[in-house]
């Protein structure tokens, strides 16, 4: 007799659980495919102190998604790596005019202070198109071959600190391609935030 009542309640309880969980995840589904194995898997969260880092997928361990601290998500908000080539297409055109600029006032087509003005900005815009060019080059590696392109940015730095204490002439170059990067990150970044609001 007890069995039977406890058969019963078992199987109700089993009912209403397939119910709710059924009804739960109606229209929706549990599970997602890994990037990787293409194996359909619920992502495994990685915690560090309390801080979830990273969703990995347990049949192959491949990163499924990756959760960015906060100031990892200021940051990405300030500027993300998006890969497009308007930015790179912006410079090269405002190196254009200002060479363009510079070809007619040295021809005495223009005033006399524009040459140098010209000049400038020819030089300052070639530089950074060279520098979101090497930018856009960078993270299109990493992203063909799914690595994190912060690797190979700490390896260009290393790379360009041995260069430069190897030969201290390229220490300027350096230190200008470097104030180039910074400043078309700067330029950028702060684009991408009037263009977000």
């Amino acid at each position: 007799m007890s069995s039977s009542l406890s058969n019963r309640f078992k199987a109700s309880t089993a009912i209403q659980q397939s119910g709710s969980v059924q009804t739960m995840f109606s229209g929706h589904h549990a599970t997602v495919h890994c990037h990787e194995c293409n194996r359909a898997m619920v992502p495994r969260v990685v915690i560090y102190y309390g801080q979830p880092l990273k969703s990995i997928c347990p049949f192959c361990g491949a990163t499924f998604a990756r959760f960015p601290s906060g100031l990892q998500k200021f940051l990405q908000r300030f500027h993300t790596r998006t890969l497009t080539t308007k930015h790179f297409n912006f410079f090269s055109l405002a190196a254009g005019l200002f060479g363009f600029t510079f070809m007619g006032s040295s021809k005495d087509m223009l005033p006399e202070t524009l040459p140098t003005f010209a000049l400038f900005g020819f030089v300052t815009f070639t530089t950074l198109a060279l520098a979101e060019l090497v930018f856009q080059c960078i993270e299109q590696l990493a992203n063909r071959l799914s690595h994190e392109s912060n690797y190979y940015w700490a390896t260009l730095v290393f790379v360009a600190w041995v260069l430069g204490s190897i030969n201290s002439e390229l220490t300027v170059p350096i230190i200008m391609l470097s104030f180039a990067m910074v400043l078309r990150g700067l330029i950028v970044g702060f684009g991408q935030i009037l263009r977000n609001k």
